[in-house]
């Protein structure tokens, strides 16, 4: 069957079996492209769009020719005529259109890929209005394509992303200053000042030279807003605030409230909250150093937790200040002459009927003063007032505050506060009179995130810019608080790589600590010890004598003091600290007896769970509570099974895990990379004891790294790994071991085709095999069947693959950890299939194989599986259905590094791209291909590269 693409997008062609074809004229042209977009049209329409100027016979013997030059040019198929009323594109013969692929979220490549673009017929306006309003219609679908982008990147904040697809819209809509407006408003709300006035720019441009206008008011103010932000946030390069990194949209959102948002368009008031050393206080003097930008005249005053019983004491402050203005001519002196001694007497405290004589005056006289004061000020003047930590701010200062606000309004005097999260509530009670009235926007800043922890460290500690690991335990020890981040930073300066708490940073935490009752510390105390987030249950452990409801009111206690948090996952509720660096203080300070007493209790905790219900998580818990409690055979026991567990599932093809793996956990969460696994086997290899214990636990690592090694295709010193496992495993008398060993001497025997080698070991498996033990003899069955495979006895083959998945089949009552074993049987009855030419039937052993082996781990042989069914449609001539599973193959197999198997799957994928016609892709393939091969040495591979390498010449 000829293949036919059609490409109406940019200037349209034909291709029939890669090859362009030429019409014999425009309309016939034009009359294929409108049925291609319609598909099925009637004689009548087709007449009136294009032969609507000639009579009706005319019109229909235009239209017969150009259905005849039609079939003639793409074939007799491509048409279907309905009696003497319809004309259709043939379902059973449909072209390949681009129109067609355009989905929701489509949006061209270049902005030349217009609907038939420049392709006219002359004096045709009937199909040049279809066309304009197809045009008009594809271009609305990428709009709202580019605008639903625009959209995304925003929230990314992908400015690279918001600058294309912004674009993207003002080119379609030159002169939409609302359109100019979002994007300045989501270039400055990201800190790209200079990207928001350069935009600005481009629309008064715009405006001038097309429209002779100005931009409007609205977005000029706009323009002058972000202009300022800009001049008084410091720029890459200038004096720099640490507490800066990221804190551009809080900035530019404080601007917002400044000039007015909303409908009313009135300034509003800001709070601002968060924890303790967030960079509240920095970021309020940022916001006094822009808002002078807006001609304010700016008091500042602090709340102090000491000075909370004291009456007006942070107004003290700003009466203060505001006589400083009078006497630097900020005022003019007699501005406020009448209550110049009004001032004093608010300011001292004096004022009594008597020379000397000291009276506190009533709150009405302060307020009706101050108010009077502020209202002569405001006339020629706006007020702006910080206040921070406000927190402790007294309940007379909050009443004054909020009655000079609804008084005067916010166009005449503004404040800016911020406040400990932990009293939200309070002061959003003191101020509810002003959020009642729309005066008031609160907003809580977040601690620095890893991004912006990565960037100040690059700034302050350069040196570390290529230490990965440095620069995580740093920001995983202070979580991006910007407090505890600079005194580390700092600390570091000063000593030298280290994650110690600098002795300031110990003093806050001492502070924020006091007081605390002693059942709070206790509870602290216990969490401390464990690395990571808990359950209750398992604080109990701990807790044998507090009872569960005392436990959760302590643990919401704990919790209302932002210390610890609460974490859902799943259904299940886990408690951990706010910040690391609480944890490391609490447990640093207890003492090492009560240290190590805890951890011995969680230690065997964890270990009499492994032994009930073997659970892959437990073990990295077990390893670490052993370790702080210094029991080094102990530690050293479940190292050895957590990597042999680990590694099964990374080096083996079917691997049968005994200890179960949650749902979502098949990385494991504390997985050891190969180098650990490396360091802790020539750890456990020098030890110079010559105990039995030892002795089986070196036996263990020399058989861990022997296989290891195998797998990446170290085959010198993987082998010589088994052998040195074998010997001790002899000694020791360890029939598993043997087992173990004799199993990867066959699987290396697989690997490089050698069928005498694998016999030998199947057989001296076999010698040593109990007569209960299904699951080993499953195994070492399936490997004889691949025995049988290689030498092509088929049948014996298929016998010993059904054999063994009778055997693996008796012991299931282990919840499933043999599927994967199972699907290997099927997954070689693919082979053999495949190698007999039954290519339908191998692809249904190789489906069954990969929806038997599909479970919570992801193991290896699924690899092997999809590249066998790659193979089976690639050898069908299937091509899209044998690319799709190569690369399924190819990812499962990169999974875990894994080689075996993979330099088959890259050779085929590369032979499949030749026969497509993909030749750079190919060989990109190959060259991937032979890398491996050259490692792992399989001869059925290096054949299939020679194939390759002939076809690439």
């Amino acid at each position: 069957m000829d293949k036919i693409n059609v490409h109406l997008l940019g200037r349209p062609y034909v291709e029939l079996n890669g090859k362009r074809v030429n019409f014999p004229y425009k309309k016939a042209e034009g009359f294929f492209y409108y049925l291609c977009v319609k598909k099925d049209i009637t004689r009548e329409e087709i007449i009136y769009v294009l032969w609507g100027a000639d009579n009706e016979n005319v019109g229909r013997k235009n239209l017969r020719e150009a259905v005849y030059q039609i079939k003639k040019l793409l074939g007799k198929e491509i048409l279907v005529t309905e009696g003497h009323t319809g004309i259709s594109l043939n379902p059973l013969s449909m072209p390949e259109i681009d129109w067609d692929k355009i989905g929701e979220d489509y949006i061209p490549e270049s902005e030349e890929d217009g609907f038939l673009l420049h392709f006219h017929i002359k004096n045709c306006y009937e199909f040049e209005e279809w066309v304009s309003s197809m045009r008009e219609q594809y271009n609305q679908h990428i709009m709202k394509s580019v605008r639903e982008k625009l959209f995304q990147a925003n929230i990314q904040k992908d400015m690279g992303q918001v600058q294309k697809y912004g674009n993207m819209l003002i080119r379609q809509d030159p002169y939409n200053e609302e359109l100019y407006q979002e994007i300045m408003e989501i270039y400055a709300a990201g800190g790209n000042y200079n990207m928001a006035i350069k935009l600005y720019y481009d629309l008064e441009k715009t405006l001038s030279e097309d429209l002779g206008v100005e931009p409007s008011g609205e977005i000029t103010q706009l323009f002058h807003r972000i202009f300022n932000v800009k001049g008084n946030v410091a720029q890459t390069g200038e004096s720099w605030n640490v507490s800066f990194v990221g804190r551009t949209q809080e900035i530019y959102q404080i601007s917002q409230c400044i000039t007015g948002i909303g409908q009313s368009g009135a300034p509003r008031c800001v709070a601002i909250a968060g924890e303790e050393g967030v960079g509240k206080t920095a970021l309020l003097n940022k916001a006094a150093q822009m808002a002078k930008g807006y001609q304010r005249v700016i008091l500042h005053a602090a709340c102090y937790s000491e000075e909370k019983e004291f009456y007006l004491r942070p107004w003290n402050d700003i009466f203060w200040e505001l006589e400083q203005c009078v006497e630097s001519g900020i005022f003019e002196a007699d501005l406020i002459q009448e209550e110049k001694q009004q001032l004093h007497q608010l300011i001292r405290g004096t004022g009594g009927e008597k020379p000397g004589e000291i009276r506190q005056p009533s709150f009405q006289s302060i307020e009706r003063v101050a108010i009077e004061m502020c209202r002569k000020l405001t006339k020629s003047h706006r007020l702006m007032l910080f206040f921070d930590d406000v927190q402790w701010m007294d309940t007379m200062s909050f009443q004054l505050l909020n009655r000079l606000l609804l008084t005067l309004g916010t166009e005449k005097i503004l404040f800016i506060c911020t406040y400990n999260q932990n009293s939200d509530q309070e002061v959003i009670e003191a101020m509810e009179k002003l959020i009642r009235q729309d005066l008031l926007t609160t907003f809580s800043i977040e601690p620095f995130t890893k991004q912006e922890t990565e960037e100040l460290l690059h700034r302050h500690l350069p040196q570390l810019d290529e230490e990965n690991e440095k620069k995580e335990q740093i920001y995983e020890m202070t979580e991006g608080n910007a407090f505890f981040l600079m005194e580390m930073i700092n600390y570091i300066k000063e000593k030298g790589f280290t994650l110690e708490i600098s002795p300031k940073a110990n003093n806050v935490i001492k502070a924020r600590l006091a007081g605390l009752p002693e059942a709070e510390n206790q509870v602290l105390s216990c969490m401390s010890v464990f690395p990571e987030k808990i359950t209750i249950e398992e604080l109990e452990l701990l807790l044998p004598d507090m009872d569960r409801l005392t436990l959760v009111r302590i643990l919401e206690k704990l919790q209302e003091r932002h210390l610890i948090k609460e974490t859902l996952v799943g259904w299940n509720i886990y408690y951990e600290f706010v910040h690391r660096v609480f944890r490391e203080y609490i447990y640093e300070h207890q003492s090492q007896g009560k240290r190590r007493v805890c951890h011995q209790i969680l230690a065997k905790y964890y270990e009499e769970q492994g032994k009930t219900k073997p659970n892959f998580p437990t073990l990295p818990m077990t390893i670490y509570h052993y370790e702080r409690c210094h029991d080094q055979a102990k530690t050293y026991e479940y190292k050895i099974a957590y990597l042999n567990e680990y590694y099964t599932l990374v080096n083996e093809n079917f691997p049968i895990l005994h200890w179960e793996i949650e749902e979502g956990e098949e990385e494991p969460a504390l997985a050891a990379g190969a180098a650990q696994m490396m360091d802790l086997a020539d750890e456990v290899i020098r030890l110079s004891d010559t105990s039995p214990k030892v002795q089986e636990m070196k036996m263990r690592m020399y058989y861990l790294k022997g296989r290891y090694n195998i797998a990446q295709g170290e085959y010198e010193p993987g082998l010589e790994g088994i052998r040195q496992s074998i010997e001790l495993a002899e000694k020791l008398g360890s029939v598993k071991t043997l087992l173990n060993c004799y199993k990867q001497m066959s699987f290396y025997g697989i690997q490089v085709e050698d069928p005498e080698l694998v016999k030998e070991y199947l057989d001296k498996g076999f010698a040593l095999l109990q007569e209960d033990e299904n699951e080993e003899r499953g195994v070492f069955t399936r490997l004889l069947g691949w025995y049988y495979l290689y030498k092509k006895d088929y049948e014996k083959a298929e016998e010993k693959f059904l054999e063994a998945v009778e055997l693996f089949q008796k012991p299931e009552s282990q919840e499933g950890c043999l599927h994967i074993s199972i699907a290997a049987c099927y997954g070689y009855l693919g082979d053999l299939y495949r190698e007999q030419g039954k290519l339908e039937e191998a692809a249904g052993y190789y489906e069954t194989a990969l929806k038997t082996g599909t479970d919570k781990v992801m193991a290896n042989g699924l690899g092997q599986f999809y590249s066998g069914l790659g193979q089976v449609r690639l050898l069908q001539g299937r091509y899209e259905e044998g690319e799709k599973y190569l690369n399924e193959a190819i990812e499962c197999l990169k999974r875990h590094g894994y080689y075996w198997g993979r330099e088959k799957a890259e050779a085929c994928m590369a032979l499949l791209l030749l026969k497509t016609g993909r030749k750079e892709e190919a060989r990109e393939y190959f060259k991937e291909s032979r890398r491996i091969s050259e490692k792992i040495k399989n001869p059925s591979t290096e054949l299939l590269l020679r194939e390759v390498e002939r076809e690439l010449k």
